[in-house]
């Protein structure tokens, strides 16, 4: 069983030194992808709901209609493709311009794309960034943020293609399934570029792999990166006062 890191409690040692040299904390990012049905919405709303002051997410742009939970503004905007082209020629989406139309994820005509100042689009009050894109999204921010932290969730096998047979009576015709099974296949052929794979081996319950995640989230914060540095805190002349008692 994988112990929950209750990360709002106490801010790791390092963002301590971090703060005490810039006087904030910069933003890092957590890219998670997987093949569809494995949960990787239902994991990420949980991971913000249990971290609300530190964690927030990238919400992207896409033509699509929303589901009947979904709201405009949490996870996704949702806009016409006239208003998706409008802010892809104002230079306002990451993944589309006047030379691209849009990163069309499944096939089927639907366009998404991630703000063009991708961290900057994001609480400024929150330093842990989620976002939940495919793997040309993956490669994208890796190129863009290379320090970030890539987590690829998956299912066991079985799983995987039981949880994708599932939701072709729901919403998808046998065209759109073949096309996401194909998205699927892809993805998991990708998986061995990402820094953690994650198996959400469970039917319901996230939490074991939302613990898995903050034990990621949490080695993360405590990894040397600009601003670490400890000896700039110590205070001047502390060794050698040492010395002199000594």
């Amino acid at each position: 069983m994988i112990r929950q890191v209750k990360m709002s409690e106490a801010l790791v040692s390092v963002e301590h030194i971090i703060l005490s040299m810039k006087g904030h904390l910069p933003k890092q990012l957590f890219v998670i992808a997987g093949p569809s049905g494995v949960g990787k919405n239902t994991i990420i709303k949980r991971l913000l709901a249990n971290h609300p002051d530190l964690a927030c997410r990238i919400r992207t742009y896409t033509t699509r209609e929303p589901r009947d939970d979904e709201v405009s503004g949490e996870q996704y905007f949702f806009v016409s493709y006239d208003e998706f082209r409008r802010l892809a020629e104002e230079g306002k989406l990451l993944e589309a311009d006047t030379a691209r139309e849009g990163h069309n994820v499944y096939g089927n005509k639907d366009l998404y794309s991630m703000p063009a100042d991708a961290l900057g689009s994001t609480d400024p009050e929150k330093h842990l960034v989620i976002a939940e894109v495919d793997i040309y999204g993956t490669r994208l921010l890796r190129t863009l943020y290379p320090d970030c932290v890539t987590i690829f969730i998956t299912a066991p096998p079985a799983m995987l293609l039981e949880r994708l047979r599932g939701r072709e009576g729901e919403r998808m015709s046998r065209e759109e399934m073949a096309r996401r099974i194909d998205t699927a296949r892809e993805q998991v052929r990708a998986a061995k570029e990402y820094d953690y794979i994650v198996f959400n081996a469970t039917q319901g319950d996230v939490a074991e792999v939302v613990a898995a995640i903050e034990a990621i989230i949490y080695a993360a914060r405590m990894r040397v990166r600009l601003g670490a540095d400890l000896e700039a805190v110590i205070p001047a002349g502390a060794f050698d006062a040492i010395l002199a008692k000594s």
